[in-house]
């Protein structure tokens, strides 16, 4: 019987061994909206044509930046339109390749130097949102609160981490029931 149950813990410890994964849960910081913008101004321009990172599309308009901490800023754009884009910028030297891909595969656009964007040369993650601005002012003046999208959850696992939880669950299943036999 002793036997029966340590050759049940070592099938349980290795196949645990074996299928067993890190989550990586990375958390992005926060950042405020571009109603009611916060941080030391960086950069402001009136007027004149402005990029979105992930957006291929040339915008006209008011564009100010924001500098929340030394590794994040929040870029706000009032199109004259009166579409407003907000681009929550993130600076990640710190972050490893595959929280980086969590992270993209959650919407944030993967850009290897800040500088052409007038950023430090580092690594960024940016993350857009729309909001309104009043028509032709650019301002931060805004007609409704941010739509900002939500982050989602955190990525723990694929799909192959799951078929080997249910293989490793049908395989102790067959174990008891083998077991249990020989038990009668």
């Amino acid at each position: 019987m002793a036997g029966k149950n340590l050759l049940s813990a070592i099938l349980v410890a290795v196949l645990f061994s074996v299928t067993a994964r890190n989550a990586f849960a990375v958390a992005p910081p926060t950042f405020p909206v571009c109603s009611n913008p916060q941080g030391s101004l960086k950069a402001s321009y009136d007027s004149g044509s402005h990029g979105v990172p992930g957006n291929s599309s040339n915008f006209t308009g008011k564009d100010s930046v924001y500098t929340l901490s030394g590794d994040t800023l929040v870029q706000c754009l009032c199109a004259d339109n009166g579409q407003g884009i907000q681009t929550n910028w993130w600076k990640v030297s710190s972050l490893t390749s595959d929280e980086i891909a969590i992270l993209v595969s959650q919407g944030w656009t993967q850009i290897p130097d800040g500088s052409s964007w007038g950023l430090d040369q580092a690594p960024y993650l940016a993350k857009n949102s729309n909001f309104a601005c009043f028509p032709g002012t650019g301002g931060p003046e805004v007609l409704g609160a941010s739509t900002g999208d939500v982050l989602g959850l955190a990525t723990t696992g694929n799909a192959a981490f799951i078929l080997s939880v249910i293989l490793s669950g049908l395989t102790f299943l067959g174990i008891g029931n083998f077991l249990n036999k020989i038990k009668k």
